[in-house]
């Protein structure tokens, strides 16, 4: 049975891989209660979740699926090979720990994880495709698919090796669209000619393209004004064809009904605003921003537990802002202090979070300008960096 996107109610979808302390146990539920609440009362019913994401299918089913009737939203998990599975078999304790963390009998839409790169080779040796065809034929997922970091060429592969696909999740954002390092439209537009729909993920780039330099803010508030930066980089993503649903990783409830707001009633971007979207990429690109979507694949292999995403976004503030002193107080901060994590001057210089990053980005030299720029002048005091916006979506 291919998968009917009709069923999808608006073209927005909650991604659930960051609730606010998602990386412990206290994610607020009365909280995330009434995000979940704004978010189908505005029409929205596809949910985004994973066995990998922290406390995510936990929240879940606190906060929607012992509130709401089964039949009123959409659940998609995931299974991972490359990180904490050992053998095929731990395959099916994830899916039942799935099913039983969430508190349902099925899914309707279940992916292999992050397919790309080095992390293929795991799926195909625990036989992965295979397993998650069985998870259909056993009427525990109503659809099945992937996920994918890849290049077009590894997408062609992956489509030909899993013709079962009914859908695919795919990187997709204006920062990267025409990039000649993701090609993220070259990929978009395979899945469309295969006639498979795509989850666009990381529309917002983990938060960047929510809070982009001064140079991109001046375009995009002339341009479009009514909206939030975040909401036009959702917009720009859900007016590309083949895209059936764009997934928005929302904390706050103000984070929600900004984004419902536009997608109540979604309008695709017009050909003016299109157009400032292209500026506004070319002034990204000259900002010189990292690129990173602190989805912390990179965490889970250090052996040292560096605040690697953390450390990568204090780097950005220091880039738009050029104050290595706050962001010499920041890295303190927002690595330490508020992840809980070390900093990178404990860095043993492995390799295996470059290994891990599905963007490819080369965090050992980013490590070195830390060190560099930042860590070699005197941080600021603690009570002259309120209200900073490090971190924020």
């Amino acid at each position: 049975m291919a998968f009917d996107t009709s069923t999808i109610n608006i073209p927005l979808g909650f991604g659930c891989m960051r609730f606010e302390g998602h990386g412990d146990d206290t994610v607020d539920i009365q909280q995330v209660s009434k995000m979940i609440d704004c978010y189908l009362q505005a029409g929205g019913n596809y949910f985004d979740t994973a066995w990998a994401y922290p406390n995510s299918e936990k929240t879940l089913h606190e906060a929607l699926v012992k509130r709401h009737p089964r039949d009123s939203y959409l659940i998609a998990s995931k299974c991972v090979a490359w990180s904490n599975c050992s053998c095929a078999e731990d395959l099916e304790k994830q899916l039942q720990e799935t099913l039983s963390t969430l508190g349902v009998d099925y899914v309707d839409v279940y992916l292999m994880h992050n397919l790309g790169g080095v992390r293929t080779a795991a799926f195909e040796k625990f036989q992965a495709w295979d397993f998650v065809k069985s998870v259909k034929e056993r009427g525990l997922a109503k659809h099945i698919g992937f996920s994918a970091h890849c290049t077009p060429e590894e997408l062609e592969g992956f489509i030909s090796a899993y013709p079962e696909a009914e859908v695919i999740q795919l990187q997709a954002n204006y920062s990267d669209w025409e990039s000649p390092d993701f090609r993220e439209r070259e990929c978009v537009e395979i899945a469309r000619a295969h006639g498979i729909p795509v989850i666009a993920m990381e529309p917002v780039k983990g938060g960047i393209l929510a809070d982009p330099p001064q140079a991109v803010k001046d375009i995009l508030d002339e341009a479009m004004p009514a909206d939030s930066y975040a909401t036009a980089a959702l917009r720009f993503t859900a007016s590309q064809p083949g895209i059936a649903v764009t997934l928005s990783g929302m904390s706050t409830l103000e984070q929600v009904q900004d984004n419902c707001r536009a997608f109540k009633e979604f309008e695709p971007l017009s050909a003016s605003e299109l157009s400032a979207i292209e500026r506004a990429r070319t002034a990204l690109k000259e900002g010189g921003t990292v690129q990173c979507t602190s989805c912390d694949y990179c965490a889970k292999v250090c052996p040292q537990n560096i605040g690697i995403s953390q450390s990568l976004a204090v780097l950005n503030h220091f880039i738009n802002y050029g104050d290595a002193a706050s962001a010499g107080y920041q890295m303190g901060f927002v690595v330490r202090f508020n992840a809980g994590k070390n900093l990178i001057t404990d860095c043993i210089r492995c390799g295996a979070c470059e290994a891990a990053c599905p963007q490819n980005l080369p965090i050992l030299e980013y490590f070195d300008r830390i060190n560099n720029e930042i860590f070699s002048v005197e941080p600021e005091q603690p009570q002259l960096m309120r209200g900073s916006t490090v971190g924020k979506r």
